[in-house]
């Protein structure tokens, strides 16, 4: 399970967040619940006037750079890709956030953000992420299913193989369909797992090596494909996949 947390950029900071640079942290022990995939929520507030969403990241690498007084680097990868930092209402969000233990003198906002050493100490419960979730812009519904997708077969690679069969067992051979402005077929991630698993970095097709690396999470990039299309009533099994590099794939469906 990836958890989500929230950081916080204050005015001891002069600049904006800049997510190129990773987020520092002081001491190991603030990092011990976290782990790569996790996810976080940077605020910022730089001028104590108001209160900023600088987006949405996902933790792509923690490093102790033993350098420096902030040593521990997190290393980020932006999913929200704002053109401007969201500012936040402060007394909104406070009607809205659950109640939050803490100093009565400061906002429910505050109490639960903007705390200075409080950053990554523990994950944020499902209703914060949802409301945190609802300030960033909205995808269309095709890109939104695609990177959930994404996520979800990320999170199928990295369960274990028989918890993927439990549920592979118990999956439907016949994935759901949701209609956009085009009709696709939603996928079972499990078995895009499965199929790249074992194919090992190998393209089924031509019995090379994967034509690169993914550059977001290092694993060797091939293509999953039905053998008996799911248009044409192909089933979303195993059985029915191979995994192949982008010319394979490519020749299966024009060749």
């Amino acid at each position: 399970m990836r958890n989500y947390f929230y950081a916080y950029h204050g005015p001891k900071n002069k600049d904006n967040f800049d997510f190129k640079k990773g987020y520092g942290v002081s001491g190991e022990k603030t990092l011990k619940k976290v782990k790569v995939g996790d996810f976080v929520f940077i605020i910022q507030n730089l001028n104590k006037s108001f209160y900023e969403l600088c987006g949405l990241y996902e933790i792509v690498k923690i490093q102790d750079t033993k350098v420096g007084k902030l040593r521990y680097r997190v290393e980020l990868r932006d999913l929200s890709n704002l053109d401007n930092l969201i500012q936040l209402d402060e007394q909104e969000l406070s009607k809205l956030l659950p109640k939050a233990t803490g100093d009565k003198r400061r906002s429910n906002f505050q109490r639960h953000f903007c705390k200075q050493n409080y950053s990554f100490q523990r994950p944020l419960d499902n209703e914060v992420i949802s409301i945190l979730k609802s300030l960033l812009p909205k995808k269309n519904q095709l890109q939104e299913h695609l990177d959930d997708f994404d996520e979800q077969v990320k999170e199928a690679l990295n369960s274990s193989k028989e918890a993927r069969e439990e549920r592979l067992r118990k999956s439907s051979k016949k994935p759901e369909k949701l209609t956009v402005t085009t009709t696709f077929f939603k996928r079972n991630p499990d078995v895009v797992a499965e199929a790249l698993i074992r194919a090992n970095g190998v393209c089924q097709g031509c019995n090379q090596p994967a034509p690169f690396i993914r550059r977001k999470d290092g694993t060797p990039y091939l293509e999953v494909h039905h053998k008996i299309k799911l248009a044409n009533g192909g089933d979303d099994t195993v059985e029915n996949t191979i995994a192949l590099c982008p010319n394979c794939h490519r020749e299966e469906h024009f060749g």
